[in-house]
């Protein structure tokens, strides 16, 4: 069964300021979208502002915008102007539904919501998608390797998917030629769900059988940050790796040498504390693999993994979790020392009663700054209390 939820307004405006759906097609420079990093700028300006979420920005002029939040003129007009291509943006976002494809931005249902909680603002102001977006909601681990990896990483990378899927939990690739392709075929072939990152030609794939028979019977859910037709770029594929990485609980290195993507992944992960890493040890194992185990010795989030291993996945990543945890929670002030604990429970009670975020800084006489770094350490005591993230009020 696969998702098409109807895009909501907020949505719309949001793919207005950020995709190439439409300058793709034109090339016409007034259609040109917002980078990541000016759509971070702006969103920011947006959120402290009375007007919130963009969605608000479909009856503004350029006078109220240049008053409200105190932008220059020009980027006045640049907002004006993508707002006025709704209805053009609406119909091509209606021809991708007709291949099957859904676009979830940051505040949507079938965002991968860990992928936003532990990237922040550089998580994607959205996704492509195609397949049931429930599946995005399950525990997942990831696989990682060379494209190349040699015939005792791939059948380890065999063994330890059945495992995982065994242990009620899905799996998270690539999508590329190696490990990705040998998790994610493995995966279904044994009955499990999969959740494919993929940097490029998502429409083909779509038109490839066994892909649209998987993502059919709800086993399979492609995900990209960039365009459909959009063709290999190998900046693409490395940002993809950090989502395989973020959406995943934890993610295992079958085979790895000391350049390329799966290298590169594995520290860029281990540089920002994202999710453990664990990493396939035995005789003979590829040279990053060796080189990721020393550093073991160092962070706790790296984990061995022998060929021979029969311990629980699961609960190896339970364990580093807990250690983190714990960690955390050591440095952390105390509570009869913190305000944090005081004030929380009252936002907490506010976010539900629909207050816009410049309201809640009025209600709470505080701010803007302040009201952002309480939100974020609540969503992020939700997140390790329930383990799961607490939706933000904010769409974007």
């Amino acid at each position: 069964m696969t998702s098409l939820e109807k895009l909501s307004d907020e949505s719309l405006s949001i793919l207005l300021l950020t995709s190439d759906l439409l300058y793709r097609k034109t090339k016409d420079k007034e259609q040109k979208p917002f980078t990541p990093s000016e759509w971070n700028k702006f969103a920011s300006l947006l959120r402290n502002s009375s007007y919130a979420t963009p969605g608000s920005l479909y009856d503004k002029n350029e006078d109220d915008l240049i008053k409200e939040l105190l932008i220059s003129k020009p980027l006045a007009k640049r907002v004006c102007t993508l707002m006025k291509y709704a209805a053009v943006m609406a119909i091509e976002v209606e021809k991708l539904s007709g291949m099957g494809i859904w676009i979830a931005t940051r505040g949507d249902r079938n965002y991968p919501q860990r992928v936003k909680q532990l990237l922040k603002e550089q998580s994607p102001p959205f996704f492509y998608g195609a397949g049931d977006g429930e599946v995005l909601r399950s525990s997942a681990v990831g696989f990682v390797g060379s494209r190349d990896a040699d015939s005792k990483s791939i059948e380890f990378t065999k063994r330890t998917v059945r495992k995982v899927i065994d242990e009620g939990a899905s799996i998270v690739s690539g999508g590329a030629k190696g490990i990705d392709l040998t998790s994610q075929n493995e995966a279904l072939s044994y009955g499990g769900k999969v959740v494919a990152f993929v940097h490029s030609e998502l429409d083909i794939l779509l038109r490839k059988k066994e892909m649209r028979k998987s993502i059919v019977e709800g086993q399979l859910v492609l995900l990209s940050a960039v365009h459909p037709s959009a063709t290999f770029k190998g900046f693409n594929a490395m940002a993809r790796n950090k989502y395989i990485y973020t959406h995943s609980r934890g993610t295992v290195v079958a085979a790895s040498g000391t350049k390329g993507g799966t290298w590169e992944g594995a520290n860029e992960n281990l540089k920002h504390s994202w999710v453990p890493l664990i990493v396939r040890d035995s005789e003979n194992i590829p040279e990053g693999n060796r080189k990721l185990l020393e550093m073991g010795a160092f962070n706790r989030l790296v984990i061995p993994y022998s060929d021979e291993s029969h311990h629980s996945i699961i609960d190896l990543l339970k364990n580093s979790t807990t250690v983190e945890t714990k960690m955390q929670v050591k440095q952390a002030p105390k509570k009869d020392m913190d305000l944090f604990y005081t004030v929380w429970p009252t936002i907490q009670t506010l976010t539900k009663q629909n207050y816009s975020f410049s309201e809640l800084c009025q209600i709470l006489n505080i701010l803007p700054s302040q009201l952002e770094s309480w939100l974020e350490r609540g969503n992020q005591k939700v997140a390790d209390d329930e383990e799961r993230l607490l939706e933000q009020p904010s769409l974007f």
